[in-house]
Formats: C-alpha cells, sequence, structure tokens
C-alpha cells in the first residue's frame, strides 16, 4: 500500500509575510512615483501658466504708446504698476515691471552719442513669482520698446546704488529703494542689486534723491543703511539727498550685515582659581616617560647630550575645590626646530588614563598645540576634575622641547548684578548737532533681568560701548571694551561693575592674535607707587585707590612666562583710564 505525503499547497505563515512585504514595498514606491508624477506635472501646468500670463502681459505692453511704457512713480514715468497680484487656476502670481531707458550702440555710447541723445528706446523686464508647496519660483521675460518716430531727450540721467557687506565685498540680492518727493516729479523704485553688487536707476534729472538699502537673504536678515533728510533730531546728516544731473551719473555706496543677537552679563564679583606648575621640582608630575625636569623645565630625556625621541609626563590631577567652569589653559614652552609638543586631557588615575573625547573638548584628540588653550566648552558638572598630558618630541635628537610652566584657570564663582540700567552706543555716525556733536546710529537703553542678563536681539555690526546708568565703574570687561560685535555671529559679553571714586586704571593684557593672557604680571609705579597685580582669565586687571591719583608719567611692565616683558611709559591716569597692552611671543 503507497502512503499518502501530506499535502503542501498553500502558504506558510512566513511566507506570507515575505509576500506581504514585497507587495507593501512593491506598492509604497509606485505611490511614490505617482506622487512625484502628480507634482511634476502640477509644478509644470503652473510653469506654462506663468509662462502664458508673462506672455500675454508682455504683448500688452508692447501694444502702448511709447509715452505709456514707464512705470508709475517710476522713470520713465508710466501707466503700468510697479508691482501687481493676479489670481491664476487657483494659486496667486506676483508680478513685477521695471523699465528703463537703453543707450543704443547704433548711434554711439554716452558722450560719443552722434546726436547727444542717450535715452534711445525703453528696455521692458516682467518678473513673476509664485509659492508652491512651500516653494518659490520665478520667471522673467524682457523685450526692447523702440519709438516710432526719432528719440528724444527727456533729461534723465542714473543712479547707481553700490551695495557691500560686512566684509566690505560686493553683495547681490539686496533691496535697493530709491526715492524723490520732488514737487516735479515723485519717483518710488525698488530693485535688486545684481552679481556686481549694485542697483541702477534711470531717473529724472532732479535734486532730493533718496536711498535705502536693505537685505534678507537666504532667511537671513540684514541690516539697513540709507540716506537722512536733515530734521531737528539729526540737523546735519553725514549722507544726506543727493542730485543727478542731466546725462549724468551720481553714485553711492552703502554697507550693509546680518544682524545678529549681543548678550550682555553684569556681575558685582568674580571669584577665580588657579593651579600653577612651574617645573622647579617633579613635585607637579604624577609618573612621566623620558622626560626629565632640568633647569626649571620639563624636557625629553637625554643620553650624552642625545635626546630620547619622544616622551610623555602627566601632571598631578587638577581638582578645584569650588567649579563653576573652566576657563583657561596657559602653556609656556620652547620649541626649538625639529621639536614640538601636544597638550591632552584626561580623567582617571595613572595606568588606567582615558582621553577626554573630542564631543566633550573639540580637538582634545589630536591635541593642543598652542600656548593657549580654551576649556570654556568642558562641562564642569560631567569633569569637575581633570589631568593634563603632554607628549614631547623631537626629529632632531640634538634638541629638545621644553615646558616652563602650566597654568590652569577657572571660576569658583560670580554674582549677577541684577537691574541694572545701561546704554549700549554704537560708533556708526549718521550725522552731527550743530556744534559737531556726533549723532549715533544706533543707541539702545537696556535693563539686566534676575540673572544680570540682556539680550539685545537682530543688532547691527559695528563697535560698541556700555555705559551704566549709575556711577559703577567697569573693573573687567570681557572681551575688552570696545566690543566688536561681528555680523551674522551672536556675541556675549560679561562685564564686572564696582562702586568707585578717584583715579584708577585698567590694563588689559593680550597675545599677537588679540587673545587675553591671563596670570601675567602686571607693575605699575611712579614716583612712591608701587604696585603689582596679575591679571585674570579675561587678561585684565584693576588699579584703583592706595594712594593712585589722577596723574602724568606712570609706567607699566608686563611680564608672563613665554612672552617678552613689555614696559609702557608714560601713562596717564585720570578717574577711568584704561590701557590696553600686547605682549609679544618669546
Amino acid at each position: 500500500m503507497k502512503s499518502r505525503l501530506p499535502s503542501t499547497a498553500g502558504f506558510t505563515y512566513i511566507e506570507l509575510i515575505i509576500v506581504s512585504a514585497i507587495t507593501v514595498v512593491i506598492f509604497g514606491a509606485i505611490m511614490v512615483s505617482f506622487q512625484f508624477a502628480l507634482e511634476l506635472s502640477y509644478n509644470t501646468r503652473v510653469k506654462l501658466s506663468a509662462l502664458s500670463l508673462a506672455n500675454d502681459r508682455m504683448e500688452f505692453f508692447r501694444s502702448l504708446p511709447y509715452d505709456d511704457v514707464g512705470v508709475v512713480a517710476g522713470f520713465p514715468v508710466g501707466t503700468i504698476p510697479q508691482t501687481s497680484t493676479f489670481e491664476l487656476n487657483g494659486f496667486e502670481i506676483t508680478e513685477e515691471v521695471d523699465v528703463t531707458y537703453v543707450d543704443g550702440a547704433g548711434d554711439g555710447i554716452g558722450g560719443a552719442d552722434s546726436n547727444i541723445i542717450i535715452t534711445d528706446f525703453k528696455e521692458i523686464r516682467v518678473s513673476y513669482e509664485w509659492t508652491l508647496d512651500g516653494r518659490t519660483d520665478s520667471l522673467s521675460l524682457i523685450s526692447y520698446i523702440v519709438p516710432r518716430s526719432i528719440e528724444s531727450d527727456v533729461g534723465g540721467g542714473t543712479i547707481r546704488i553700490n551695495v557691500l557687506d560686512a566684509d566690505s565685498s560686493l553683495l547681490p540680492g539686496a533691496t535697493v529703494r530709491v526715492l524723490s518727493s520732488s514737487s516735479t516729479f515723485a519717483y518710488d523704485e525698488t530693485r535688486t542689486s545684481g552679481v556686481a553688487g549694485a542697483a541702477l536707476f534711470t531717473v529724472p534729472a532732479d535734486s532730493g534723491y533718496q536711498a535705502f538699502v536693505s537685505a534678507t537673504i537666504g532667511g537671513r536678515e540684514y541690516s539697513t543703511s540709507s540716506t537722512y533728510v536733515a530734521t531737528t533730531s539729526n540737523p546735519i546728516p553725514v549722507v544726506a539727498p543727493f542730485a543727478v544731473s542731466e546725462a549724468g551719473i551720481s553714485t553711492l555706496t552703502f554697507q550693509i550685515g546680518e544682524l545678529s543677537d549681543m548678550t550682555i552679563r553684569t556681575l558685582s564679583a568674580v571669584t577665580e582659581g588657579a593651579v600653577l606648575e612651574p617645573f622647579d621640582t617633579t613635585g607637579g608630575i604624577a609618573t612621566s616617560t623620558s622626560v626629565s625636569v632640568t633647569g626649571g623645565a620639563v624636557q625629553l630625556s637625554d643620553t650624552a647630550g642625545v635626546y630620547d625621541a619622544s616622551g610623555q609626563v602627566y601632571l598631578t590631577p587638577v581638582v578645584p575645590g569650588l567649579l563653576e567652569n573652566w576657563e583657561v589653559v596657559r602653556v609656556a614652552a620652547n620649541v626649538p626646530v625639529g621639536g614640538d609638543y601636544e597638550v591632552q586631557f584626561f580623567t582617571g588615575s595613572p595606568g588606567s588614563y582615558t582621553l577626554i573625547p573630542d564631543g566633550d573638548l573639540p580637538g582634545n584628540g589630536a591635541g593642543f598645540t598652542d600656548t593657549l588653550i580654551d576649556l570654556s566648552d568642558l562641562d564642569s558638572t560631567t569633569y569637575p576634575t581633570t589631568t593634563i598630558g603632554v607628549r614631547l618630541q623631537t626629529t632632531d635628537t640634538s634638541v629638545t622641547p621644553s615646558i616652563d610652566e602650566v597654568a590652569v584657570y577657572w571660576r569658583e564663582s560670580d554674582t549677577p548684578r541684577t537691574g541694572l540700567g545701561l546704554t549700549v552706543e554704537g560708533d556708526k555716525i549718521i550725522g552731527t548737532e550743530t556744534d559737531a556733536t556726533p549723532i549715533f546710529k544706533t543707541t539702545e537703553s537696556v535693563t539686566t533681568d534676575g540673572t544680570g542678563e540682556v539680550t539685545i536681539a537682530d543688532l547691527e555690526f559695528d563697535t560698541y560701548r556700555l555705559t551704566p546708568a549709575t556711577t559703577l565703574r567697569t573693573e573687567t570687561a570681557c572681551p575688552a571694551a570696545p566690543f566688536i560685535h561681528q555680523a551674522g555671529v551672536d556675541s556675549s559679553i560679561e562685564l564686572v561693575y564696582v562702586p568707585g571714586s578717584g583715579a584708577s586704571l585698567n590694563v588689559s593684557v593680550t597675545d599677537g592674535a588679540g587673545r587675553p593672557i591671563p596670570g601675567a604680571s602686571v607693575e605699575l609705579e611712579r614716583g612712591g607707587y608701587d604696585e603689582t597685580q596679575v591679571t585674570n582669565t579675561c587678561g585684565q586687571t584693576y588699579f584703583t585707590g592706595g594712594g593712585l591719583s589722577n596723574d602724568t608719567g606712570y609706567e607699566v611692565t608686563v611680564a608672563a612666562p613665554g612672552y617678552t616683558t613689555t614696559v609702557v611709559d608714560p601713562v596717564d591716569i585720570d578717574e577711568e583710564s584704561s590701557v590696553s597692552i600686547t605682549l609679544p611671543a618669546v
């Protein structure tokens, strides 16, 4: 008897799942392709509709009498609105019309024109813009309109507005408006600066033209710049309305930049901590390989004058008693040709050091080779302590790099100064009073909040000075005043204000790159006065009281390991004086 095998007809559960998944993928792809095809078809239909409208409108403009081909409140003046909005197949489209005179080459250009008429014919440009599914698209048509008879001289000239960005580079895409409220001719046109950063306007010969420049490019808002009409609040403008002569060209240049925020924090006191390792002994070294301490410096070990090619030293852990945030590390090094050093930061103990990752301290993986290392991004909660490792190396075993000193600085605590009124004033001037007193473009009055902070949003790039509304004095300004607020870069400023009267001097010490040098020794002396102080993490120190007087002839001597000692003489001191000193590297 033959046995019957079990039936294998139908699908198992696994097969059903696989078939279902394949079906979903296939139909999903089909649906995505179908949706894309629909969107492409709709976009194409919209663009064709806009093109059809553009052609119809251009034909209409060509049919107008020559004298009517111009824009309302523009030049050449005409009957065409500068901006119009149309409803087309369920979507909105914006029309912009620009008409300008053209000096044709057929009878010569400019001064070489045979009949001295440079308004030979007109160029009309129609631009259309619409938004579909969150995306903006546009198209433009250009045509020439030629007079039926001979050309005529309408007494016009040209305005050229150059637009620069904060770096003094040409800025295309800026919005330029030119207007005139002349009783003889009302003109008001807006154009966009081209690739050469300029906008050109053909206008009647007249006076009293005004220009206004702004920009929103790539979603970024820019500052504004303009001419200014004389008023009681600005009687003598720096850039006043201007005139255009017949067949002449009037050129103005304006500079604008991206807006950005400025955050101000005011304090009444700051307490900082520091650890210095001068390498006069080996007491600050936890462990090392192929290095030695010689003559107050750590260097590569040598045998009969031949140095090891590389060596490593780990310092004892930096363990602040109080830590609000890490600040900076200063390294005094001597690096001969062929030598080098790298500084890295670790956690753990000898035999089990763990390198702090780049995600927590950018650049730590490769190591730092600078004399000033910024630790402000290192989270003090995650890393309440750290160990510094220094790797020395040389490609010439007859010389060795050496480290004379390593200093670590941090903030222990600070006290906010709340509710403080401040006047924030920029350097840019828009005019003067009748007595030549400058009128500044930007003047802001702000008050710090309960944390001692205030933020000024969308501030123009400029150099700013901050003045408290009280008789407080600036003990420390970080960065040093006056403050340079860059275009498109949010800035933070911290100021320590203290009560005071009489003579005072703020000394700011920086390196050749303009970075503050902490721990620099600053000696101020004259006659019977001689006092030495040390700069804080902002590279500043503040002298007041103790016999300091409003007088001339003071001498300031600044020294720091790794830098050339610098003497400034004389220094004059008054109620609130300051001096900035740059220390060259050794």
